[in-house]
């Protein structure tokens, strides 16, 4: 009964925000938003669609962002992107009022594409509001307003590469399909500074955005002995605030475990992934970052989905169940270092 009202509830929601848009005209447009209030690899996957209407030369191109995923986007500011947040896409009341300024400032908006995901109702409230001429989603709505194409299916291909194939054949142009992340150059720059006095290392993440994606400071301990004996390369552990206290403690307890000096970040996060040898992590954050960079990876499942794999030429998945430790046994660890980590001293490219 609960999802029947649900689903009730959302059909009501479409049809009250529902209206008739433009034809599909990809030629005529000059003003874009880009409506992604999501996690960090929703942001990630999106740039394939900012990559291709950046090189339409569009008069003015926003993206609508969370607190979380907005420093994903922070190196477009210096190419002319404006990028707005909102607290959280539940946060309806700031959707709503965002997408009537918006449309207040800049007048009739050509395209809005929505990247939320599963005909989401922040992304009804948006597009409602901001009645742009176009709408373009891969989600399933039940609305006019948006552009109707062929699309792949999600969990057969990766998200950026849904993105990609979907705007090509919306005829927004050609983009590839990957993850993508740039870093600001004072972050970079601060970052290699430090990384080229360690020179190759391995850039081991502890943490996820749920318990079962996290490991403990016990299970870390021998998972960095695991890790050291199958590289013999140095450790860096990058960390949220929440990570802070069990990263500075194991980072005393091994000579050969470090954690950046300066403050802790997720572009710093980034600019440590870049610039390593080899990336562990449970979390997908981190691995859609190594994925953007092409670095070989090491990722930890609870849930396999291909549509959040790494995307990097070499790398190894652990399967757990339930909790991410439970797949991390010393043996299983060794043979994934192995697949990945070249025998060669040469740099990766």
């Amino acid at each position: 009964m609960a999802r029947w009202n649900k689903m009730l509830g959302r059909k009501i929601l479409e049809r009250w925000y529902d209206y008739t848009p433009d034809s599909w005209q990809p030629d005529t447009i000059r003003k874009a938003v880009i409506f992604t209030p999501k996690a960090v690899g929703d942001g990630m996957a999106i740039y394939p669609v900012i990559r291709a209407l950046q090189a339409r030369n569009l008069e003015w191109l926003c993206i609508v962002a969370s607190h979380k995923s907005a420093p994903a986007f922070e190196a477009l500011k210096k190419e002319g992107v404006e990028i707005q947040t909102v607290p959280r896409d539940r946060d309806y009341k700031a959707v709503k009022e965002l997408a009537t300024n918006l449309r207040a400032r800049h007048g009739s908006i050509d395209l809005c594409v929505d990247a939320t995901g599963h005909a989401t109702s922040p992304g009804i409230y948006f597009v409602g509001k901001l009645k742009a001429r176009m709408n373009l989603t891969y989600s399933a709505y039940n609305m006019r307003a948006f552009a109707d194409f062929d699309q792949p299916i999600l969990h057969e291909t990766s998200l950026p590469d849904l993105w990609a194939k979907l705007i090509e054949k919306a005829g927004l142009g050609n983009s590839a399909g990957h993850f993508e992340l740039p870093i600001p150059d004072n972050i970079d720059k601060a970052v290699s500074q430090w990384t080229n006095s360690l020179g190759s290392y391995v850039l081991l993440n502890l943490d996820g955005s749920v318990d079962y994606r996290s490991i403990s400071l016990d299970k870390a301990k021998s998972l960095i002995d695991t890790v050291y004996a199958a590289t013999g390369l140095p450790l860096v552990i990058p960390y949220a605030p929440s990570g802070e206290q069990k990263a500075m403690q194991l980072a005393r307890e091994f000579p050969f475990v470090h954690t950046f000096p300066g403050q802790c970040s997720l572009l710093v996060s980034a600019a440590l992934v870049k610039h390593a040898t080899v990336v562990f992590s449970p979390d997908t954050s981190i691995i859609h970052i190594a994925s953007a960079y092409n670095r070989p990876t090491v990722g930890v499942y609870v849930v396999i989905d291909s549509a959040w794999q790494p995307q990097a030429t070499l790398h190894a998945v652990i399967h757990s169940t339930n909790h991410v430790e439970q797949g991390l046994t010393p043996e299983r660890v060794a043979e994934a270092f192995k697949r990945v980590y070249p025998s060669t001293t040469e740099p990766l490219g």
